[in-house]
């Protein structure tokens, strides 16, 4: 037998090596998660804003049954104060002048959009939206919403757009 034996474990050379290894596995799968984490940020902040701009369709529309419930014409209150855009929140009865775009709060109770007023408990999103209605004829208008908002230094929007007739 001799006096010199087999040397068991690792030495420190063989435990770099699997560290190096086991960090170049690590590094992609860190990146991967990352940018995951980024996209979905990305599809939220593309389905609020695509709820929202819908939203914005829902009122002016909900406006316009209004006006047929209480046997106004159609479009009262449609037209004014809307030539170079206008606003909404989800519980408008009446156009909102566009004035600066002021960016949509959100209520720290129910999670609605809503333009906060001071001393409202509310916290600012990113979002903004902003209405367009068009005459078509007589009889249909061009609603057209649109919301924007800045992601990562980049500006976005989402647009959406319906026609409204009166077919009563």
């Amino acid at each position: 037998m001799s006096s010199i034996r087999k040397q068991q474990g690792f030495t420190l050379v063989e435990a770099l090596v699997a560290l190096a290894v086991l960090s170049i596995a690590i590094v992609p799968a860190y990146a991967i998660s990352a940018s995951s984490v980024d996209l979905a940020f990305s599809i939220k902040n593309n389905v609020i804003a695509s709820n929202l701009s819908q939203e914005g369709l829902e009122v002016i529309r909900a406006i316009r049954d209004d006006n047929w419930f209480n046997e106004r014409p159609w479009d009262t209150g449609l037209l004014s104060n809307c030539a170079t855009g206008c606003r909404v929140q989800w519980d408008s009865t009446a156009i909102l002048p566009l004035d600066d775009n002021p960016v949509l709060s959100v209520d720290s109770l129910n999670g609605k959009y809503f333009y906060a007023l001071v001393g409202i408990d509310a916290t600012p999103s990113v979002f903004r939206r902003r209405i367009s209605i068009n005459i078509i004829s007589a009889t249909q208008l061009k609603i057209e919403s649109e919301v924007t908002w800045e992601e990562r230094g980049r500006s976005k929007s989402v647009k959406t757009e319906s026609h409204l007739l009166d077919w009563k």
